[in-house]
Formats: C-alpha cells, sequence, structure tokens
C-alpha cells in the first residue's frame, strides 16, 4: 500500500568541509567581447555544499513533476543541530518552501558538528505517519512503514561508512521500540492518533560520499546489504561533486520506476540565422510503464539507457491526446535549463502534439508513442497498435514463407466470403460455423503447395462451384466435363504446364507421373472438404472413378507391394508411395485454424491396441503369456 519511495528524507551534511570549492572550474566570462586590454574573468568554482542542495533540489524536481501526490520529500540540514525544513505536510511539498528554507540556513558556518544528528532525526521523521497514513483508521493501520534517506556526506574512509551505519541502525531499533510503546495506547485519546509515532518496518538507508574532483578517497563502493535482520538495507555511492547532479538524476529513475526517452531529430529554428534550423535532442522522465510495448524483457542494463524516438508530426493529425487508446503518464524534461528542452515544453504547451516513431534502419515509419499537453500538464501516451498514419505491417516479417508465395488475393477472396455479420433465427450460429469450417477444411496457405489452384481456366468453374453450399445438376455436368478433359489429358500424357504461374513454371515439380497423382489427390480432398450435400457425394465419386481409371491392377500390386516392403506395420494407412485407394487420399489435409481454435480431435487414423483396449484404466502388460507355466 505503502513503498519505500512514499516518504523520502534528504540529510544533507552542513559541516564545515561543505564549504571547500569542488575544484571543478567554470568558465563564468561568457562573453567572450570585452575587446583588447581587458582582462578576462577568471572561472568559478562551486562549493561542495552548492553541488549537493543542487543535486537535491533537481532530485525533487522530477519527484513533484510526475508524482503531484502520494510521494513526499523531505529535507534535514545537518551540522552541530538537526535543522528541519518540511514537514509531510501537502503544503509544503514544493520546491518554493525548500528553497526558502535552504535560504533561512545560509552558507556553511565554522563549527563543529556532523550527519550523525540528522540521521537520528531523519529516522524519527520517518515514524511520523503521512497524512495518508494518518488519515486511515486504527482498526486499518497494519500497513508496512517503509521509506528512504538519501544521506549526502564526506566520510573519511569505509570504517567510518560503516560507522555512520550502524548508528543509523541502532538509532532506528530504538525508535521501533518507542513506537512499540506507545502503540498499545487505548483508542479513547482520539486525539492523539495523528500524532501517534509509526513503527519504521523497513529504511533503505543511501549514503552518497562526496569529494572534491582532485581529492583521493579512501571509501569504495559498496552494494545494497541488509543490516538488523532485513530491517534496514545500506547503499553506499562514492561520486565526485561535479557528477553529483548526473548521479541523483540516475537514481531517481530506479527509486520511483521511471524512464527516459531521448525525442531526436526536433527542427528548431537557429537564433543567430532565424531562416535556418537545425535537428535537436531532448531527454524526457516519464513512468517506466510507457516502455512495456518496446522493451517487453529487458535487462537492467537496457533499463537505464535511454530510448530513443523520432519526432515525426503526420500531415492531418488532429492535436492533443485523444488520439491515445491506452493510459497517459506525465513527462517532465531531464534538463529544464536547456533551450531545447524549454522550446519544446512551449510548443506542447501552446497547443500542440507531437508523434513519436520508432527509428527503423530499412525504412517505413511506425507511430509508438505522443506527446502532448493536458491542463497545464505534459502527458506521453502510447499508441495502442498501428495509426492510420503507420504502413502495413509486410507478410515477410511474420511466420511463414516467403512474401510472393501466399495466396493474398485468394485469401482476401476468402474473407469476402465469409464475412459475419447478424442472422436470424435459431442455428445462425451453427451454419456460419459450419460454413467457415467447409470454406477452411482444405485451403492452400501457399503457391507452391497447390497444383489445381494454379492452373486457372484448366478448373474453371470446378473450384468456382465446389465451394457452394449446394449444387444443380447443370453445376454437376460442368464439373464432370472438367474432370472428364482431366482425364483426356492424362490419358495422352499431357501436363497444361503453361498454365501454371511463371514462378513455379521454371521448378522440378517431379514426373508428369507425380504431378498428375497430386492433382487428382487435391481435387478428392477439396471435393470430400465440401461434400455435403448429395450432389457433391455424386462429384466426389466422379472424382474417384477418374483417379482410378488410368491405375491398372499392375500398378495397384506394384503399390500394395511396394507399401508392405517400405512401410512399417504402425504406418498409417495411405502414407505410402504408392497409389492411394479411394478410401485414403495421398492429401490429408492439416488441422486449419478453426479446428485448433475449437480444438477439434482429429480423427483416429488406426484403432487403438488390443492389448490398452482390454486392459481398461490398468497398465496395458506386453506378452502376458511369457509369465505363464511354460508346461502348463
Amino acid at each position: 500500500m505503502f513503498p519505500t519511495n512514499h516518504k523520502t528524507i534528504f540529510v544533507l551534511d552542513h559541516t564545515p568541509y561543505f564549504g571547500i570549492s569542488s575544484d571543478n572550474p567554470i568558465d563564468f566570462d561568457v562573453s567572450k567581447s570585452r575587446g583588447p586590454g581587458c582582462v578576462p574573468l577568471p572561472p568559478i568554482c562551486k562549493s561542495l555544499w552548492t553541488c549537493s542542495v543542487e543535486a537535491a533540489v533537481e532530485y525533487c524536481r522530477v519527484v513533484w513533476d510526475l508524482f503531484p501526490e502520494g510521494k513526499l520529500v523531505r529535507f534535514v540540514i545537518s551540522d552541530s543541530a538537526a535543522h528541519i525544513l518540511n514537514t509531510w505536510a501537502v503544503t509544503q511539498q514544493n520546491l518554493t518552501h525548500i528553497l526558502n528554507g535552504l535560504c533561512l540556513v545560509g552558507q556553511v558556518r565554522r563549527g563543529a558538528g556532523g550527519d550523525v544528528v540528522g540521521l537520528c532525526a531523519a529516522i524519527e521523521a520517518l515514524a511520523e505517519p503521512s497524512p495518508m497514513q494518518a488519515s486511515r483508521p486504527q482498526s486499518e493501520r497494519h500497513f508496512q512503514n517503509r521509506g528512504r534517506i538519501i544521506c549526502i556526506t564526506s566520510a573519511r574512509d569505509d570504517d567510518s561508512i560503516r560507522s555512520l551505519a550502524e548508528i543509523a541502525l541502532n538509532a532506528l531499533v530504538q525508535q521501533n521500540k518507542k513506537a512499540a510503546v506507545v502503540q498499545p495506547s487505548t483508542s479513547t485519546e482520539t486525539t492523539n492518533t495523528t500524532t501517534q509515532s509509526l513503527v519504521v518496518n523497513y529504511c533503505h538507508l543511501v549514503i552518497i560520499n562526496v569529494t572534491p574532483e582532485k581529492a583521493e578517497t579512501r571509501v569504495s563502493n559498496q552494494p545494497l546489504t541488509e543490516m538488523g535482520g532485513g530491517l534496514m538495507g545500506v547503499e553506499v555511492i562514492v561520486s565526485r561533486a561535479s557528477n553529483l547532479a548526473n548521479l541523483l538524476g540516475r537514481l531517481v529513475l530506479p527509486h520511483y520506476r521511471l524512464a527516459t526517452t531521448t525525442v531526436t531529430g526536433i527542427p528548431m529554428k537557429e537564433e543567430q540565422n532565424a531562416s535556418s534550423s537545425a535537428n535537436y535532442d531532448v531527454e524526457i522522465i516519464h513512468s517506466l510503464e510507457a516502455h512495456a510495448g518496446l522493451r517487453a524483457a529487458q535487462t537492467a542494463a537496457e533499463a537505464t539507457e535511454s530510448v530513443v524516438l523520432r519526432w515525426w508530426t503526420p500531415r492531418g493529425a488532429e492535436g492533443g491526446a485523444g488520439g491515445c487508446n491506452g493510459p497517459l503518464w506525465r513527462v517532465t524534461p531531464a534538463d529544464v535549463a536547456s533551450r531545447p528542452s524549454a522550446c519544446l515544453v512551449n510548443f506542447l504547451l501552446n497547443g500542440r502534439s507531437v508523434t513519436l516513431e520508432i527509428p527503423r534502419k530499412g525504412g517505413g515509419r511506425s507511430a509508438s508513442h505522443v506527446l502532448a499537453a493536458q491542463g497545464g500538464e505534459l502527458w506521453i501516451g502510447a499508441l495502442g497498435g498501428r495509426t492510420p498514419y503507420d504502413d502495413p505491417p509486410a507478410l515477410s516479417e511474420g511466420a511463414g514463407g516467403r512474401v510472393t508465395d501466399y495466396r493474398i488475393k485468394e485469401f482476401g477472396a476468402l474473407m469476402q466470403q465469409n464475412r459475419l455479420y447478424p442472422l436470424r433465427g435459431a442455428g445462425s450460429n451453427g451454419r456460419a460455423r459450419a460454413r467457415l469450417q467447409r470454406h477452411t477444411n482444405y485451403w492452400p496457405l501457399t503457391i507452391s503447395s497447390t497444383l489445381i489452384f494454379n492452373l486457372g481456366s484448366v478448373m474453371e468453374p470446378l473450384t468456382r462451384l465446389v465451394v457452394q453450399e449446394s449444387l444443380t445438376d447443370d453445376e454437376v455436368d460442368a464439373c464432370r466435363g472438367v474432370l472428364i478433359s482431366l482425364l483426356g489429358m492424362e490419358t495422352r500424357h499431357e501436363f497444361p504446364a503453361s498454365q501454371l504461374p511463371s514462378n513455379i513454371r521454371g521448378k522440378s515439380t517431379g514426373r508428369r507421373e507425380e504431378q498428375w497423382r497430386q492433382v487428382w489427390s487435391e481435387l478428392e480432398a477439396l471435393v470430400r472438404a465440401h461434400s455435403a450435400s448429395p450432389a457433391h457425394r455424386v462429384l466426389l465419386r466422379t472424382v474417384l472413378e477418374c483417379r482410378s481409371h488410368n491405375h491398372s491392377s499392375d500398378g495397384d500390386s506394384r503399390a500394395t507391394v511396394i507399401r508392405a516392403t517400405t512401410d512399417s506395420p504402425l504406418s498409417p494407412p495411405g502414407s505410402g508411395n504408392g497409389a492411394s485407394s479411394s478410401s485414403s487420399g495421398d492429401i490429408w489435409a492439416s488441422r486449419n485454424v478453426l479446428d485448433q481454435l475449437l480444438g477439434a480431435p482429429r480423427p483416429k487414423s488406426r484403432p487403438d491396441f488390443a492389448g490398452r483396449l482390454a486392459a481398461g484404466n490398468r497398465v496395458a502388460t506386453l506378452y502376458p503369456q511369457l509369465n505363464q507355466d511354460v508346461e502348463a
């Protein structure tokens, strides 16, 4: 209910050491046009205190921009005493209040002190209930009170860091003991329920050791280590003062499950020459869920990398994020001080929207997200599925054969013939399902897997009429004429190869006998799939008669011998190399998509094992006679 990032506390070291220079010079004289004879202004260096304050404030800006509610941050300044800048109240969760408090604290002054008093005050602040926790009734306060403390300090070595972590753990244990003593108080004191301390179930302590640019340190990075039986997790990070802002900018991503997107190719006018434009890149921060469609199975290293999306505003696109079918997530720029970020924000706040696309090496466009502003806030939304501006996906990108091998036009005609529309009367769904089942029971997917659908006018009008639900006598006679014509060609040892498409005409399709055997097998499978009416069954008998006309008895016997010598006893009928009988063809139509969706079982090709049938639910025993007495 309340994750670790619900409450975050910054402990900033305000001791005299943080008043020293960061040794990172910044060029202050940016004009470069002071003329000859003028002494250039020397570069300046920020102090460690300035670097830590700027990094912590930038961390808070990102959090409060993306989470206006539910994510609370407090500041504790530690020197000779602990200076608490704000509370968990919602009215004090803003940068104005924090900056005013930092002004009151002032610059680093001489004197003793350290970060121990600040850590103890931060642990006490974690025990204070937030407004959302305090609003829970007393009977429902069984939630986990967790939080995170980010301590920016500077230690001498690893022993000092370890001592600091042990002090924080002891303070946490003592605070939980005090909270446990106060916890069982009776419910008559209802006025004190809002100020009652809570037990801290878990504390994530992040210690950032800051050093100047040229100083050496004996503190090493330490991964997350559990202490106190899982009560506290300690993580130590060493950073230079100049890299502190970038470090906290990276830490905010895993702390709040955020991700970054780099919008590339943004056209912007140049300040020096308004007639010319250049392309810029702007990095934005948003929720990690916005990348769910781009990185379904991302690694830990990919989660920290920025996803690159290209700027694209299609012509005629409507403004706003109304075209997003999915959820929207708040957006904030990673660098608000840069000119490209400011231009992008102003562009969106003026009511414009931006479509983002995934860059592709092979060309083409694929819109994935949209940037827009609503209610004075920036939002990013993932486009659900393809947009009207996307190119249709190529067949070569999916599973299957080559793009030129699919029967694309025939498949479109199949969809037109089986469009679903409301039907009246009982059993309408069953009739529509039976029609789709009949049309897809035998339907070759590719051009190279069929011959009869590539012969064109030779097979007309049989392939067009046989798919009908019923046939008249004239239509049956027309189909018989096609079969007789094919039978005559086979008798004359001819094959209409000129009717085949050019892409498969030159390929070796086997001997002429094999080609005719495939034609008759496909015709039998096609007519058998549509043999629901008496006229279709009459046509099926004609196909079987024509198929067996040119197969002499010698050929049948020869096929039987070949099958008996090459096939296994467990081979299903019709799997041999010889000509198949009228009851089992060479082509068995594979299960279509409708069968797989409906779970229709395939008919058994051979009877079950007699021993298994006799055993029933028990395990079948092979060769039971071996267990009997030999003499008996």
